[in-house]
């Protein structure tokens, strides 16, 4: 998926073709205005490389949308979701990932949905999504979790898609992975991560310590507040649909909070996250939902 930046997106489709067990094909869904980035991919002249013009702006969701039903249509069983900024980390991301799938549909026959290289659950309570500490991530190889986000290597199972789950494209940008991740477990798919490899990039970053795990903060940064308005604008979506009640209240009073409590980065941040929490909240209770 990629929207107006060829030159990133070239270098991480040499990464994806670098890998030790590389995708047979690789579709380009282009949300770009311009030709620019149609006009690289023609350079390359690779049959291994598909693309496809969008015509407008549908955002990470609306792309990935396509893109799924698109490979699914020509036959592929496994898709990789990504972004064209994040490709896999290291070159045997995909032949570990294919390793682990085989050893679980032969060991459990368990009929995985998505695998992916990390992150965590959703507490049904708060609504907090959680990543794994490194204790959590020693208990076995590949552990069941209830989202993949995006940027790290998530593949999806066809069967997924046949069964009709895609993506919300209203969502454009902003924990359309947890939307899509929750209605894969709904239809009886699980969602899995590699955490032997997630424990060994902790372990190459000096991030051992048991209780260590993954946080982000992005409250006082004003260069993402307008990620703030995706986050708290589907989220409260997400939590509606899925009859969330307590994480539904929780965010939509944590976000009046912060849109007060933002005052404390200054009278600028304070007035613009203002803007941007209310905004958010008006728009979902409008119904209003796509690019911001």
């Amino acid at each position: 998926m990629t929207f107006e930046r060829p030159e990133i997106l070239l270098k991480s489709i040499k990464d994806l073709q670098a890998q030790t067990f590389p995708p047979e094909y690789i579709l380009i869904i282009d949300n770009s205005q311009s030709h620019t980035t149609q006009d690289a991919i023609e350079e390359l002249s690779d049959p291994r490389i598909g693309y496809h013009r969008v015509g407008y702006n549908s955002g990470p969701a609306g792309a990935a949308s396509i893109g799924l039903q698109k490979l699914t249509d020509r036959g592929f069983k496994w898709i990789y979701w990504g972004d064209d900024d994040n490709p896999p980390k290291h070159k045997f991301i995909f032949e570990n990932f294919f390793s682990k799938i085989e050893e679980l549909r032969t060991e459990n026959n368990s009929e995985v949905g998505v695998f992916g290289g990390r992150r965590g659950n959703l507490n049904k309570v708060t609504g907090r999504i959680s990543s794994l500490t490194n204790s959590q991530l020693q208990k076995a190889d590949v552990i069941e979790v209830d989202l993949v986000p995006g940027g790290h290597s998530m593949l999806v199972n066809a069967e997924v898609v046949k069964q009709k789950v895609f993506p919300e494209e209203k969502l454009f940008f902003g924990f359309e992975e947890l939307d899509f991740c929750l209605k894969v477990q709904k239809k009886g798919f699980k969602v899995v991560v590699d955490s032997e490899d997630w424990r060994k990039e902790n372990s190459d970053a000096g991030n051992t310590a048991a209780n260590f795990k993954w946080k982000s903060f992005s409250f006082g940064n004003p260069s993402l507040l307008w990620r703030n308005y995706y986050s708290t604008r589907n989220l409260l979506y997400i939590y509606s649909k899925n009859f969330y009640y307590f994480p539904f209240l929780f965010l939509l009073f944590k976000s009046i909070f912060k849109s007060v409590a933002g005052f404390r980065y200054g009278v600028d941040y304070g007035r613009k996250n203002l803007s941007t929490q209310w905004k958010a909240i008006f728009h979902f209770f409008a119904g209003r939902f796509g690019q911001m």
